[in-house]
């Protein structure tokens, strides 16, 4: 009896494009399209190169088409995603992938050649664009909570299992991702990685937590507005207010200080 369907949320970084740069002279990848990879590879956001590695982020285009054949031959030595994914696939328990890309032509142009592989694998996937990601880290971050939020209720609304693989991509938001899907209100089972030193996955359980109900309520005293120093102290106290400062929950500038956004975020539900 088939067990119950499980989507696997996947961050994607840049490994493919950095691993058929570094790999691919001759298995079928004309020098022209090899030098692009390469650019790709050492791209900063915004770039032009970055920019045009989004632009051949669909089928037919001959960078997209070369990427695909070099993923298909060595799909886990070319994606890290894909590494850590693999006893998952060997044993039939990814029944649908959702790629989040960070804002980034090259991060889409991976995400889009796994879409690509998976479905031709017989997977559900989508890939999902997060706006702001790897660009503004308050931005992304929040964008990135709310996209996570999003596609696990409505999976599990479907009956899906949902599992998070946070192998790529930016290992700060990484870290608060995780932290997120820890939220018991979430319902997300487990996440998992590829280990740098151990070589092998790593799977890590999603241990329910919840907020405290004093952060949140002084979380709703602070507001989301800067404030003044001595305003602050006087709404929620000295001894609270140290704690937020040396915590990183509360940033200052100046003589005001302010929850950060994403710390905000979180407290509110979302």
């Amino acid at each position: 009896m088939k067990q119950e369907k499980v989507v696997h949320i996947v961050t994607v970084g840049t490994s493919i494009v950095r691993n058929i740069a570094q790999n691919a002279s001759g298995q079928s990848v004309s020098g022209e399209v090899l030098e692009k990879f390469k650019r790709w590879a050492q791209a900063s956001p915004r770039s032009r190169e970055d920019a045009e590695a989004g632009e051949r982020a669909c089928s037919g285009c001959e960078e997209f088409e070369a990427g695909l054949r070099v993923l298909a031959s060595k799909p886990y030595e070319v994606s890290a995603e894909l590494n850590a994914m693999r006893s998952y696939l060997e044993e039939g328990m990814v029944d649908a992938v959702v790629l989040l890309s960070s804002d980034t032509g090259v991060s889409e142009f991976s995400a889009r050649l796994l879409e690509a592989y998976l479905s031709s694998e017989g997977k559900q996937v989508e890939t999902i664009r997060v706006p702001g990601l790897g660009l503004d880290f308050q931005e992304g971050l929040i964008n990135l909570v709310d996209t996570v939020a999003g596609v696990v209720a409505r999976y599990r609304g479907l009956g899906y299992r949902a599992w998070i693989n946070l192998t790529g991509g930016f290992k700060l938001e990484a870290a608060v991702l995780y932290l997120v899907s820890c939220l018991s209100r979430l319902g997300v089972e487990k996440a998992y990685y590829i280990h740098e030193a151990m070589r092998s996955t790593v799977e890590v359980p999603a241990i329910p937590v919840k907020l405290e109900d004093s952060l949140l309520r002084t979380v709703e005293r602070l507001g989301e507005q800067e404030v003044e120093l001595e305003e602050a102290r006087k709404r929620i106290g000295e001894e609270m207010l140290d704690v937020l400062l040396r915590s990183g929950l509360v940033e200052r500038s100046g003589t005001t200080v302010r929850i950060r956004k994403w710390v905000l975020h979180l407290a509110r539900g979302f």
